[in-house]
């Protein structure tokens, strides 16, 4: 005989009278949530505590690093400004802080220092050291390239000059000065079919800029020139 509810009995399947409310729950997660955060709080903690330490420790490094920067151009713009002893205040940034844009334009000053004391040699290995440095899509790239160019065929380092003014020939801006750089290149090296054809092209290009801006005053000395070689080479 099934028994009869009583007035102080409840069904067994009856939801309770209270629930309680936490703090997930008030945030409206659905149930299977709920159930799989309270059951891996622990490791979720230590995920959550992971995460902050890791972006503190980045923010710490970003403010040490601005710092850094800070510290390096007040160096550098105090080493520009010496009245004495600036090469060896510029070596200083350069070394200790070093691989920041403060210590690469020091090394600039430094390389220029050394073309005003006529040590090209040593202005060359400087050069060629920042240029080592330079990222390819730099634009301080093509400027340091052009001054080691122009340093190397200074030395008679015709080969040398010539493969500085065959990459700057890739670049559009540099174009018409490169031809000009190799067909000197190849005439040094006796190569002088070679330097004909860059003659002419250093011609063909500057006939726009010609045409915009006015006569290159260089432009009429190539072309002499050009006459001249074409002469030798009839004859």
């Amino acid at each position: 005989m099934t028994a009869q509810n009583g007035p102080g009995k409840m069904p067994p399947d009856s939801p309770p009278l209270y629930h309680e409310v936490g703090l997930l729950e008030q945030f409206n997660l659905p149930p299977h949530v709920i159930r799989f955060i309270r059951a891996h709080q622990r490791q979720l903690w230590r995920i959550f505590a992971c995460v902050v330490a890791l972006a503190l420790l980045v923010a710490g490094i970003d403010a040490y690093r601005n710092h850094r920067q800070i510290k390096a151009a007040e160096a550098l713009d105090a080493a520009l400004q010496a009245e004495s002893g600036q090469r060896e205040q510029l070596a200083q940034v350069s070394k200790k802080y070093s691989s920041t844009p403060s210590a690469l334009w020091a090394e600039v000053a430094l390389a220029q220092l050394d073309e005003e004391e006529k040590k090209i040699s040593e202005a060359i290995k400087r050069y060629q050291s920042i240029l080592a440095w330079l990222k390819p899509d730099s634009q301080l790239e093509p400027l340091i390239r052009g001054k080691l160019a122009g340093l190397e065929e200074q030395q008679k380092n015709w080969s040398a000059a010539l493969a500085h003014y065959e990459v700057l020939g890739k670049q559009e801006d540099y174009a018409a000065e490169s031809r000009l750089g190799m067909a000197r290149m190849y005439e040094a090296l006796g190569q002088k079919e070679r330097a004909l054809a860059r003659y002419k092209k250093f011609v063909e290009l500057t006939a726009v800029s010609t045409a915009e801006s006015g006569e290159d005053p260089r432009r009429q000395l190539v072309l002499a020139h050009l006459e001249l070689l074409q002469e030798q080479e009839t004859k």
